[in-house]
């Protein structure tokens, strides 16, 4: 999973392939054809009961926000069931003209997985309709890396409700692309974390600082090293950052502003590159960020790089 900022995700073929529809080749390099073509279901499909994907208490959503659009909304999932009575969901599918659009698809038996519980990409959507896996693969006999979250409109944070079990408040604010494509909107289950290993994430994962306030969440990291070209914001390895303008972005180490007052103990960042201070010839008086706190600053060069 990638991110421009903190707001994009980069969709693999594979991942895309379990999002339009289940039952593809293990690397799947096509979305569901719009015709409706292969996306056939046994006759004893799931049925909707209610509606799965929304947050409890909620009983609609307010779509027509998706860059994606077609006959069936992706956020407010309007698809009715099909000539067998099954129950469909909305799915991206790509168009004879080569566009994205949008389709209706039957729920498959398999999607029993509901709205923020922990899940892992694949060619079967394991969660309920309405919902897609979002998040990086799993590894064999390791944790369950993405999440089930439904599409969503920007600022709609409510349609996230909570992560399951931990009951972590879900935050309208990824991006989904297909290539440099948008396609809609999803939820984020991000746990806390506290910068320069104070309170670190778990392995493979980055503490990116999100605001002005210093919330900060831990996301996973494509491992980028330090001043190696980068994309997305979690393209970089914990304690980096990616910065610059558009076809020129590097990952930066970040670095304790001295003499400032973080929201977290500074004597628990112990100075080393990484982990509040930078790396050998380079020094912490590097341009803050407009959008995030004083207490955070660029690892500098002599030379103002």
């Amino acid at each position: 999973m990638r991110l421009r900022g903190v707001l994009a995700v980069l969709l693999s073929a594979g991942w895309l392939a379990a999002l339009a529809v289940a039952g593809c080749s293990s690397d799947g390099g096509d979305l569901a054809d719009a015709s409706g073509a292969g996306n056939d279901a046994s006759d004893d499909g799931a049925k909707a009961d209610g509606s799965p994907g929304l947050p409890d208490g909620a009983t609609t959503r307010e779509g027509g926000c998706t860059a994606v659009r077609g006959p069936c909304d992706l956020v407010v999932q309007d698809c009715p069931n099909d000539d067998k009575d099954r129950a469909q969901e909305c799915v991206v599918a790509r168009a004879s003209s080569g566009e994205l659009t949008t389709q209706c698809v039957p729920v498959q038996p398999s999607q029993l997985l509901p709205m923020g519980r922990g899940c892992c990409p694949g060619n079967d959507n394991p969660c309920l309709p309405g919902l897609s896996c979002v998040g990086d693969p799993c590894v064999e006999g390791g944790p369950t890396t993405a999440r089930c979250t439904p599409a969503c409109c920007e600022g709609d944070h409510g349609a996230c409700g909570q992560s399951d079990p931990e009951g972590i408040g879900g935050q309208c604010d990824l991006t989904l692309f297909v290539e440099s494509s948008e396609v809609h909107r999803v939820c984020s289950y991000r746990e806390r974390c506290k910068p320069f290993g104070v309170e670190p994430c778990k392995p493979g994962q980055v503490c990116l600082v999100e605001d002005k306030v210093g919330t900060a969440g831990c996301i996973g990291s494509n491992g980028v090293a330090n001043r190696q070209p980068c994309e997305f914001g979690n393209d970089c390895a914990d304690g980096l950052i990616c910065v610059g303008s558009a076809g020129a972005r590097f990952c930066r180490m970040t670095c304790l502003t001295p003499n400032s007052n973080p929201p977290f103990d500074a004597s628990a960042a112990t100075g080393e590159p990484g982990r509040g201070g930078c790396p050998a010839g380079e020094a912490c008086r590097g341009p803050g960020f407009q959008n995030l706190p004083d207490w955070l600053q660029l690892c500098e060069l002599p030379d103002g790089g």
